[in-house]
């Protein structure tokens, strides 16, 4: 066979494979505009949650000036002290501002008024840039209504003393929120690969039909097929949990128990995709190739690399189809918050509903291959 020939028949056999043309021709298209969406780094739309125990025109000029920009976007206004560390603990605020009932009258006769910033440090690099730019816009507010001539000059008298208290990660190590993430994408992809290709491996070799013809029941080839994996799974997450710890530093403050049935929850849903991807794939190639591209959107919309909040409303409703950030965001919870049960049970029944959902259709597939 010569080489012209050779190029002819690859270009045909590539043109006529559906899943092929998907890849090749669907998938750029699909996520350029998908992660031109979502990628982006910058710190915007936070949630904050303002304590006004003031009710005074310098109070009130303080919101008007959070409400202005697109960093900040006020969800609620309180007047109970406790509100701020409520907010942050159920995840409804990435921040708090505590304006004190005194606010204005010390404001007015320079006494330096605090006001207290309350701050989720799970994600370092976002509190750290959310900080930036509150205290600029707190210290230009002060400067607007406080500026005063003295003499032939103008000098910038500056009466607001900022308190910051920072909640869940205190010293804003970036590891500490990095860590849960890792430990989610290790699972999603070694769990899901293995699966798909261990199944795929099996047609490649020509045994698949071997077990077919087997005494084996079709149920009893679908859980020997998985269990090792899920096994598998199981250990890396031990794994990667205790080279967390031991490695970064990164405390484990919340309930074992809950975060023990979080991870077998999402191995068991990552085990369904794997089993859904070989039954669509001929070779360890075709279903690597999927599971990659499968597993970039998951990342990418799990708030692994980027901020929910930063991105488009439409791409934030998709994100609720993405297992990935269920199981981040309690992983996140658990570890820097201490939360348990009562906190995540709901991440943890989705989980399973996505668990249900991949390893039935996933079955349903598996046993029409056998039939075929």
């Amino acid at each position: 066979m010569t080489l012209k020939a050779l190029i002819i028949k690859e270009w045909i056999q590539t043109l006529h494979d559906r899943r092929m043309l998907i890849i090749i021709f669907a998938l750029p298209v699909v996520q350029m505009i998908l992660f031109g969406f979502a990628t982006n780094n910058e710190v915007e739309h936070l949630s904050v949650l303002v304590v006004d125990q003031d009710r005074s025109f310098v109070s009130r000029e303080i919101l008007s000036a959070l409400s202005r920009g697109e960093y900040f976007d006020v969800f609620e206004i309180s007047s109970d002290a406790n509100a701020g560390e409520r907010a942050l603990s159920l995840n409804q605020a990435r921040l708090a501002i505590i304006l004190p009932p005194d606010l204005e009258r010390r404001f007015l006769s320079g006494q330096n008024p605090v006001i207290q910033i309350q701050l989720d440090g799970s994600d370092g690099n976002s509190a750290t840039i959310a900080l930036g730019y509150l205290n600029q816009i707190l210290q230009e507010t002060s400067e607007r209504l406080t500026q005063q001539p003295i003499g032939a000059s103008s000098h910038v008298f500056l009466p607001l003393k900022i308190e910051t208290r920072i909640f869940y990660n205190q010293s804003l190590t970036s590891s500490h929120f990095m860590v849960p993430g890792i430990i989610a994408m290790i699972l999603t992809i070694v769990t899901t690969m293995l699966t798909a290709m261990g199944i795929t491996r099996e047609k490649e070799r020509g045994t698949f039909e071997q077990l077919v013809v087997s005494p084996i029941r079709g149920w009893e080839l679908m859980l020997g097929k998985t269990i090792p994996f899920a096994v598998i799974g199981i250990f890396d997450a031990l794994i990667s949990i205790g080279l967390g710890m031991l490695i970064f530093g990164i405390p484990l403050t919340g309930s074992i128990s809950a975060l023990s049935v979080l991870n077998i929850a999402y191995i068991l849903a990552m085990l369904g995709l794997g089993l859904f991807i070989s039954t669509i794939s001929e070779t360890q190639q075709q279903a690597m190739m999927t599971v990659f591209a499968v597993l970039f959107p998951f990342i990418i919309l799990s708030d692994f690399f980027f901020p929910l909040e930063n991105m488009p409303e439409p791409v934030q409703w998709a994100t609720l189809l993405n297992p990935m950030r269920y199981t981040l965001t309690a992983q996140r919870e658990i570890f820097l918050k201490g939360s348990g049960w009562l906190q995540v049970w709901s991440s943890i029944v989705i989980l399973f509903g996505f668990a249900a959902a991949f390893l039935g259709y996933g079955a349903f597939r598996f046993r029409k291959s056998l039939q075929i």
